[in-house]
């Protein structure tokens, strides 16, 4: 059997697992953007660094958002929903994918597709009773492999139990907000 079933080097994962599990000092993660508006409705955000079990880890990524011609756009980027909406099945990507190495399973092919559907009222503030989110989110798994039925049974219950942003997608997260206004 390969050590890199899906491209995943799994005694590294293993041995990394073992460091969280023992060293209180390698448990946390951090991570950080920062977004910046350009012009109409198009933001970038930034990717600079993240810390890892204390550590801080230097990088770079932009990230481009905007909306549609019809919600006052450019159509430039994705909008906000729909990095939403990547964020998640990429998420889910990461989980399916290492914990199939993790469990032996090579995949052949994945796919996942989410599909949600906003009350625009809320957003616009026409109605205070419409929730501007949403109410619910749909998501398909396409997965193919040799593995059976039972066993990706078994993949799909420990993805969905382990899944950092389907569990930020279904439970309510503290927001903390602070408003810094400069003036002139």
């Amino acid at each position: 059997m390969t050590t890199h079933p899906n491209g995943i080097d799994v005694p590294a994962l293993q041995q990394f697992a073992q460091e969280v599990a023992t060293d209180p000092t390698k448990r946390n993660a951090r991570f950080n953007v920062k977004t910046k508006w350009e012009h109409q409705t198009r933001s970038v955000a930034t990717v600079s660094h993240y810390e890892l079990g204390g550590v801080t880890h230097q990088r770079h990524f932009e990230i481009a958002a905007d909306e549609p011609t019809q919600l006052l756009g450019m159509n430039s980027a994705p909008n906000p929903q729909e990095l939403l909406m990547a964020a998640l099945n990429a998420c889910l990507t990461v989980g399916y994918v290492v914990n199939a190495a993790a469990m032996g399973i090579t995949v052949h092919s994945l796919e996942i597709e989410t599909d949600g559907e906003l009350d625009l009222r809320g957003f616009l503030g026409l109605d205070e009773s419409v929730n501007p989110g949403y109410d619910e989110v749909s998501y398909v798994v396409r997965l193919h492999t040799d593995a059976s039925r039972e066993r990706v049974e078994e993949l799909h219950r420990v993805v969905t139990k382990t899944s950092v942003n389907l569990a930020n997608f279904s439970k309510a997260i503290r927001m903390v907000s602070t408003l810094e206004v400069r003036e002139g």
